[in-house]
């Protein structure tokens, strides 16, 4: 499958080009753009009986911009944060206890409403390749990402309660015993480092800067260009690096009772070894600004038309 998707992108990208160098007056124009999206995005991993953690992907940027007649390319550098949620299902675990008159229980622990937030800020250097025909536009190619912050943080709520053997009913609310309702619990904020990342970026769209009327883009239609896009990022890399990790949930007894710990997912010894990629889908606002040409000089020197010089463009002089 990605053999064929490789080889789909590389005859487009050749067409485009082909296409360029056929045109019978070749245009070169060069562009310093302004970019800005966002969108929903996902982790998808290993885990089994996870599932893909969701969430918010965004990303502003500046590139340079060339088109040759009708091929684009275009390379920059971007700031991307993505902010993605672990929803995990309820947890169980029964405690052997002994009460304070040395009657033996057991404690029943649900966790539930168990959240986890990932936190990823990068930086991106997008090298793109596509071409543009009329309002129609496509890009196509990698980006790679470098790391520069990441965190995780879980909370969730614990309810316990207590089982004897000889009463028929269990114990609720009573929190001399230890039995709560909905408590919260959260975890530290701990750090993630998340690796080198190489990812396929597509977004195809339009140029849509004849919808507006200022007249800076009534006069230079072509000097400002926006554009609007769809497009998607698929990370090609493993983004954790993962060993060695705690117990999702655990307790502990202390001098004040039995503790109780959530750990994030991805810290946890559930994503020991897990393969874990990113993918973002979403809208892209561009806005391309053109840069001088450099054309023939007109400018009249008459010191130099006086000593008999041609000028550029014509073929006579002032006789003296």
């Amino acid at each position: 499958m990605q053999k064929r998707l490789l080889y789909i992108v590389s005859f487009v990208l050749i067409s485009a080009y082909t296409y360029a160098h056929t045109d019978l007056s070749p245009e070169l124009t060069h562009f310093v753009a302004l970019h800005g999206d966002a969108g929903y995005s996902t982790l998808l991993h290993s885990i089994k009986g996870q599932p893909p953690a969701t969430g918010l992907d965004a990303n502003i940027g500046i590139d340079y911009r060339l088109q040759y007649n009708n091929f684009l390319f275009s390379v920059g550098a971007e700031g991307m944060y993505e902010l993605n949620a672990n929803l995990i299902g309820q947890l169980t675990e029964t405690i052997p206890m002994l009460d304070t008159e040395g009657e033996q229980f057991d404690m029943q622990v649900q966790v539930d409403k168990s959240r986890d937030l990932t936190h990823m800020a990068n930086v991106n250097i997008p090298i793109l390749f596509g071409g543009e025909w009329k309002r129609f536009y496509f890009m196509v190619g990698p980006k790679v990402s470098l790391n520069l912050y990441g965190a995780t943080s879980s909370t969730a709520q614990v309810t316990t309660y207590g089982v004897y053997d000889r009463y028929y009913d269990d114990f609720y609310n009573m929190e001399n015993h230890q039995f709560v309702s909905g408590q919260q619990m959260s975890s530290a904020t701990l750090p993630v480092k998340w690796n080198l990342n190489v990812m396929a970026h597509l977004e195809i769209g339009g140029r849509i800067g004849h919808m507006f009327r200022h007249k800076q883009f009534r006069l230079n239609p072509d000097k400002v260009r926006m554009y609007l896009a769809g497009y998607a990022d698929f990370g090609l890399l493993n983004l954790l690096n993962h060993k060695n990790g705690n117990p999702l949930f655990t307790y502990k007894e202390t001098d004040e009772g039995v503790k109780f710990f959530i750990q994030p997912l991805f810290t946890s010894d559930l994503a020991n070894g897990v393969t874990l990629r990113n993918l973002n889908v979403g809208i892209k606002f561009t806005v391309a600004f053109e840069m001088p040409k450099h054309g023939k000089s007109y400018i009249y020197d008459y010191n130099r038309v006086k000593s008999d010089f041609l000028k550029r463009g014509g073929n006579q002089g002032i006789k003296q």
